[in-house]
């Protein structure tokens, strides 16, 4: 008796680990295939509109309410990010047309009658570049018709994130505040796309970063499109165009020259506006 109820335990053992064992192979499989779906994610082109708010005293003798009808009030800009899981380039989009804006008005002046004025706004050649392993930036950019190229490595960004969330170009993405007292940034990034990238210096956070704010949208980053494709070998290719400088170098020519200009270094942005006569 005691022989036959064990054989029935014995034999109801085996059933049950035959039973389960379809099952777990069924999870197994469908997390094989969640991740592999997951990691095809990671390569592509991002189209970012760059949206950057003008903030231009009126000139002495110039009739305000005209020239602000003929001054736009913020400037558009086409901006590509080229990524794979390794490496990514951040640059003008292939779409978006050389130089800048240009504009010419008259306005009244009491005492010479008409004054004639040329405005001009040059977007500066810019390409930045980010090994995305070892976390290393090289940036090749102009700044009033000369090139530096600057290489770091930078200190790994410290992000706020909250529960916050929204769609943007058809990712659903999350809210994160960058934790830097000296500037004020908020990031919208999608875990759906697992690369800890973003537009331009902007990085690490757990997904790619789709849209940008600063300075209370002074200067605004939003994709309008994202294309997950095979990249061709030469898609990303290393900034060497320039004179070698450390960030701190360039930060202080930049300061610079700015000042000598009677304009206020640190903007949220390198743009160079010209009015004259």
């Amino acid at each position: 008796m005691v022989n036959k109820t064990f054989k029935r335990i014995h034999i109801m053992k085996k059933a049950l680990i035959i039973t389960q064992l379809p099952a777990m192979l069924l999870m197994t499989a469908g997390l094989f295939l969640s991740t592999l779906g997951f990691s095809q994610n990671n390569e592509g082109v991002v189209t970012y509109t760059e949206t950057i708010k003008m903030k231009i005293e009126v000139p002495d003798g110039m009739n305000e309410e005209e020239f602000r009808k003929m001054v736009p009030s913020e400037q558009k800009a086409l901006k590509a990010l080229v990524f794979n899981a390794k490496e990514c380039l951040y640059s003008d989009a292939p779409e978006q047309a050389p130089g800048g804006t240009d504009a010419s008005f008259t306005s009244g002046n009491e005492e010479d009658g008409e004054m004639q004025m040329n405005f001009k706004i040059q977007r500066p050649e810019n390409h930045q570049y980010r090994d995305i392993a070892n976390g290393q930036r090289i940036e090749s950019t102009e700044f009033f018709g000369r090139f530096f190229l600057i290489e770091e490595s930078p200190k790994r960004m410290k992000w706020k994130v909250s529960a916050e969330q929204k769609q943007v170009a058809g990712y659903l993405c999350q809210k994160a505040v960058l934790q830097d007292t000296s500037r004020q940034v908020e990031a919208w990034f999608t875990p759906q796309i697992p690369v800890a990238i973003g537009p331009g210096e902007f990085a690490d956070l757990p997904g790619l970063i789709l849209e940008l704010s600063m300075s209370n949208g002074d200067r605004t980053l939003v994709a309008e499109k994202v294309e997950l494709k095979t990249l061709d070998a030469k898609a990303i290719t290393k900034p060497s165009k320039g004179k070698s400088v450390t960030r701190e170098e360039f930060t202080k020519i930049r300061d610079e020259k700015l000042k000598e200009m009677g304009a206020t270094p640190g903007g949220g942005g390198t743009m160079k506006v010209i009015i004259r006569n």
